[in-house]
């Protein structure tokens, strides 16, 4: 390579270098100016996000007070720093002439800044964090939820997909501006863990879809989809917001019985849905003279029915509705963890609490029985954490259809 070439490449580089914090980082027009007070380093990550939320230390007696809005975050270096409260002493003129307000200054390690700019009709905030040259910005432009989702609740009647691979479900839409990515059928059982129970088996499968949507956050993800989701009348089970986010809903209304798990992570955001009334339990009652009620959930190692467990239940009372002349044992089942007469005596009493269910709603008792089998008739291999959730299960079976039953019944 020629010496021209070389001082070519270096004087690019400079430049680069130079402009790196602006081309990088991006920053809103409220700290533009900052791309010529600092440095970007090559392994420090810019964020951005369409609306986010960021805790800011105490400030006037309010511990850990909560601002949402626009979000950035910023890195950089202040190259004529000697140490963190150089840093603010070196940018706190520019910040003040550009607009800002400096709302909070703390002598802690790292240096702490609190500073807000009120202009143009913006409102926003900046926590700042000095340390040695370094210098970490949070900047948050105050606004509303910029997204009003409006889903449509499940219908009595179930939804045509057009595809198992494409196609938005029609009661859980995308959020607008994402990008489809993906989208398959998954016909291995859908499992849940609510809240006081175990990780239980509520469907033989599930659909998945899978989208993209630049700068979507945790906080904008959850937020949309737990309001947009209680508003059409389903059931929020469980959620966590932490490096990723997760929603497990339920809907249980028009006779349906479907679960959804939303997960937002930094590969974009994906639901995970089944419809765990798509099966005709009746049917298969008629058939086999026996049918496992999955997805009847209880309380760990107790016989305390979660109202999760509604949706399932509502089908067996349609089933009876159908055939008034229908008798049922419902029958309670164990895994193989614990000891024989612990497992008769709970699976005896879900048993009852399913029979004392039906009856509240609208069963007539003669037309019920309950026995508990404990671990005694298992349907998989008791060996595994799978195989011991499809074992613990209530199921009702016709006694008339005796000459059919499974083996041990």
């Amino acid at each position: 390579m020629c010496l021209c070439s070389r001082v070519l490449l270096l004087i690019a580089a400079a430049f680069s270098l130079a402009t790196a914090f602006a081309e990088v980082l991006k920053p809103p027009p409220e700290m533009a100016f900052l791309s010529g007070q600092m440095k970007t380093r090559d392994d420090w990550v810019a964020e951005h996000s369409i609306w986010n939320e960021v805790k800011f230390p105490p400030m006037n007696g309010e511990e850990n007070p909560m601002k949402r809005g626009e979000y950035w975050r910023m890195w950089g270096d202040v190259t004529t720093a000697k140490d963190g409260p150089d840093c603010w002493r070196i940018l706190k003129p520019v910040f003040l002439k550009y607009g800002w307000t400096v709302v909070q200054e703390r002598p802690t390690n790292p240096y702490n800044v609190v500073a807000r700019y009120q202009q143009n009709g913006a409102d926003v905030w900046t926590v700042m964090d000095f340390s040695w040259q370094r210098a970490e910005v949070k900047m948050i432009k105050i606004a509303p939820i910029p997204i009003n989702l409006k889903l449509t609740p499940p219908a009595a009647t179930p939804e045509k997909m057009a595809s198992p691979e494409k196609g938005d479900f029609p009661y859980l839409s995308a959020l607008p501006g994402s990008k489809f990515r993906a989208g398959s059928q998954d016909k291995t059982p859908f499992w849940v863990t609510p809240k006081g129970g175990q990780r239980e088996m509520v469907a033989s499968g599930s659909m998945h879809r899978a989208y993209n949507l630049d700068g979507l956050s945790n906080v904008l993800f959850v937020t949309a989809y737990k309001d947009a989701l209680s508003k059409a009348g389903w059931d929020l089970l469980d959620e966590f917001n932490s490096a990723d986010a997760m929603l497990l809903a339920h809907f249980t209304k028009n006779g349906r019985n479907v679960w959804a798990n939303l997960h937002n992570n930094n590969d974009g955001y994906t639901f995970d849905v089944a419809d765990a009334g798509a099966a005709d339990l009746g049917a298969n009652l008629k058939k086999d003279c026996h049918v496992a009620l999955y997805g009847v959930l209880f309380d760990f190692n107790k016989s305390t029915l979660q109202p999760a467990s509604d949706g399932v239940l509502q089908q067996a009372v349609a089933i009876l509705a159908k055939d008034p002349a229908l008798k049922v044992e419902v029958q309670g089942h164990t895994d193989n963890v614990g000891g024989d007469a612990p497992n008769q005596t709970l699976s005896e009493a879900r048993a009852r609490a399913v029979v004392d269910w039906l009856t509240k709603h609208g069963v007539a008792a003669s037309r019920l029985s309950a026995k508990g089998y404990g671990k005694t008739v298992p349907v998989a291999d008791n060996n595994n954490d799978e195989g011991r959730a499809k074992n613990r299960r209530v199921e009702i079976a016709d006694p008339s259809c005796a000459p059919k039953q499974a083996k041990g019944k």
